[in-house]
């Protein structure tokens, strides 16, 4: 697919039923969200050998833990006996063992005990071991996918790596510093096309397009993987927190890779990074998290100032926009509505949505 280009002109948008409709949501979780790379977290979460976190992914529970051999590992959160779950939120463990009937695995996954085993002939325990799933560090970000046969991630954002690596060089050793989540009452198409268009952004994020980047220089293109976003930093005179944008230390940048369908990178100015996750509740609900991985714990005066900038600016100004269009397509007042391209495909363009689209429908077809 490569980069997406569009010409200028009127389009149209998806259907408002694409919003709507619990029988489509329910397609979308099995031919998109259970096919698809999600963000779990980073590898220092998990430090310790028996550490380990539960997650939902579009239903299906599943454990992300790290071995007795330094191994982090995927599993569904399923007993291989009878089917129970075996673990719940986070921790750490010597050993998975299941409230029904007290099967018991170890750390990578493997059947070791269970009540009566010796007078059960013929039980060959190495065939019961837990279910795996697909799991990849990607620059220390741990993401699962239920797909067995799904392209590596690593290869499916191979174009983006020489950006991040020269962007977020370090991300690899960092440390979760601070979390902002909201549960937006909108499907996740509105949250994510709101997300990647910028035509909004001058209206509605005036400290983002006035402190932070160039509104007339920032640029989206649609990519194999998702959608690229940059922009040069602002001017010292201009900026709305204390940033050191310095060329040398490629720290002069705001940068976004929006990987299709439900995780984002971004890189503000002065190197402090986030992540975006997406988990799609409902066909009106999704839970927005974004996480800062910084490199220590606690983040200094420059960090804190973006994170309560984000959270109290762009973050709370994007959460009555999304839930005012999800009542807006749900009112039977609208069905299609036109998306405006530029020809330079600016800031002030619907081409993102476009892009969307596109990787959204290739998705489906699959």
């Amino acid at each position: 697919m490569g980069e997406m280009n569009f010409d200028g002109g009127v389009y149209e948008t998806l259907p408002a039923k694409a919003y709507c409709d619990p029988t489509l949501f329910a397609t979308e979780g099995a031919q998109i969200f259970r096919r698809s790379w999600q963000l779990i977290g980073h590898v220092t979460d998990l430090p310790n050998p028996g550490d380990y976190r539960v997650e939902d992914i579009s239903g299906c529970s599943v454990i992300v833990m790290r071995g007795t051999d330094d191994v982090l590992r995927g599993f569904y959160n399923v007993c291989a006996h009878r089917g129970h779950e075996l673990l719940l939120g986070q921790g750490c463990v010597k050993k998975l063992t299941c409230p029904y009937h007290a099967w018991t695995y170890d750390t990578l996954g493997q059947l070791r005990a269970l009540p009566n085993e010796a007078n059960f002939p013929g039980l060959d325990k190495s065939r019961h071991s837990l279910r795996s799933i697909r799991l990849e560090v990607f620059f220390g970000l741990i993401l699962v996918n239920l797909n067995t046969d799904a392209r590596p991630f690593a290869e499916t954002a191979a174009d983006a790596i020489p950006e991040i690596s020269a962007y977020a060089p370090n991300l690899t050793a960092y440390h979760r510093a601070a979390r902002t989540e909201r549960l937006a009452a909108a499907n996740w198409k509105v949250v994510a096309e709101n997300f990647n268009e910028c035509y909004h952004c001058a209206i509605v994020h005036k400290t983002l397009t006035s402190g932070v980047v160039d509104p007339d220089q920032y640029r989206t293109r649609g990519q194999e993987w998702g959608i690229h976003h940059t922009s040069p930093a602002r001017p010292d005179a201009r900026k709305s927190y204390s940033y050191a944008a310095d060329p040398a230390a490629k720290t002069d940048k705001f940068l976004t890779w929006w990987f299709f369908p439900l995780v984002a990178l971004q890189v503000y100015p002065g190197g402090i990074v986030n992540t975006y996750r997406w988990k799609p509740i409902s066909v009106n609900q999704t839970k927005i998290e974004v996480d800062w991985w910084l490199p220590n714990p606690t983040p200094n005066a420059v960090e804190a100032e973006i994170i309560h900038q984000h959270r109290t600016t762009t973050f709370a100004e994007d959460g009555p926009i999304v839930d005012s269009v999800q009542r807006g397509l749900e009112s039977g007042g609208y069905n299609t509505g036109p998306l405006v391209v530029d020809a330079d495909c600016s800031s002030q363009s619907e081409h993102p949505i476009l892009a969307f689209a596109a990787l959204y429908q290739a998705a489906l077809a699959r």
